[in-house]
């Protein structure tokens, strides 16, 4: 009997743990997955900065349920704070030159979340583009 209160107690803590991480993924705002709108998390406890000067992230994407936080359309990202250019599922060829992969953020609707849980402020620098 106690054996299975043992076991209750540790299942109901994993799971209002895995409740609490999904709670602090932060929605990017009119995300498009695959050119359909849907929902897209990222990370902000997965934040680092490289020796590269870009932030890597984990984002979750195309995200129906929130029980799908995390566990769908997981990527490994990148962010150019100084650019405003999102490199997704990092780590995977040749990343940095793709240009299916890249995204200029600098118009996008979730460039105030990128700039604040990942460049830490509200207002993006402005870029200077060739005319």
């Amino acid at each position: 009997m106690a054996l299975i209160a043992v076991a209750v107690l540790t299942l109901a803590n994993s799971a209002r743990a895995q409740a609490d991480q999904r709670e602090q993924w932060v929605e990017e705002p009119a995300a498009v997955v695959e050119g359909e709108p849907g929902h897209s998390f990222l990370d902000p406890a997965s934040v680092r900065r490289g020796d590269d000067g870009l932030v890597y992230f984990n984002e979750s994407t195309g995200v129906t349920k929130s029980e799908e936080i995390g566990q769908k359309g997981f990527m490994k990202n990148a962010y150019d704070c100084a650019k405003n250019l999102k490199y997704m599922c990092v780590g995977q060829g040749d990343w940095k030159n793709d240009l299916k992969s890249t995204v200029n953020t600098s118009k996008d609707p979730a460039l105030t979340v990128y700039r604040k849980y990942l460049c830490g402020d509200d207002d993006p620098p402005v870029v200077k583009t060739s005319p």
